[in-house]
C-alpha cells in the first residue's frame, strides 16, 4: 500500500467516527425529553463525544485529508478539494462561534428549567445550527466521493 492510500484509510475512519458521533446527538436529545436531569446528563455527554471525538476526528480527517493531496494522485488545484477545503474552514468557524455558544446555553437553560420556552427557543436554536453544520458536512463527503468538476477542470 502506498503512503496516500493509508492517509486515505484513516482519513475515511476519521470522517466515520465523526459524522457517526454527530447523527447520534439527535437520538439522545429527543430519549432526554424535557426531564431536568436526563436533558443535562445527555447534553454534557454530547458535548464530552464532541471534545474527546468528533472534533479530534475531524482533525484527523483535515490533516490526513492534506496528506493525500500531498502524496497522492489528487492535487490542491481541484476545484472539489478547494470547495471542499472551503467548505471545512466554514464548518470549523461555525463549530466554534456559533454551535458551541448555542450548545452552551441550551446547557444553562437546561440546569434551570427545561420546560421553559426560554429552553424550547435554545434547543431549536442549536438543533437548527446543528443540522446546518451537519449538511455542509454531508456536501464535503459529497465532493470526497463524486470528485465533480464543478468549474474549469
Amino acid at each position: 500500500m502506498v503512503p496516500w492510500q493509508v492517509f486515505k484509510y484513516i482519513h475515511i475512519l476519521a470522517v466515520i467516527a465523526a459524522l457517526g458521533a454527530n447523527f447520534t446527538y439527535a437520538f439522545w436529545l429527543a430519549r432526554a425529553g424535557r426531564d431536568g436531569d436526563r436533558l443535562v446528563f445527555v447534553i454534557e455527554s454530547v458535548r464530552r463525544l464532541d471534545r474527546r471525538v468528533a472534533n479530534p476526528a475531524y482533525i484527523v480527517a483535515a490533516i490526513t485529508g492534506l496528506a493525500i493531496v500531498a502524496t497522492g494522485p489528487y492535487g490542491i488545484g481541484e476545484p472539489w478539494i478547494g470547495a471542499a477545503i472551503l467548505l471545512y474552514v466554514l464548518v470549523a468557524l461555525l463549530g466554534i462561534s456559533v454551535y458551541g455558544p448555542a450548545v452552551r446555553a441550551q446547557l444553562a437553560l437546561a440546569r434551570t428549567d427545561p420546560t421553559s420556552d426560554d429552553y424550547g427557543r435554545a434547543a431549536r436554536r442549536a438543533r437548527v445550527i446543528g443540522l446546518i453544520v451537519t449538511a455542509i458536512v454531508l456536501v464535503i463527503v459529497g465532493l470526497m466521493v463524486l470528485k465533480p468538476q464543478l468549474w474549469g477542470g
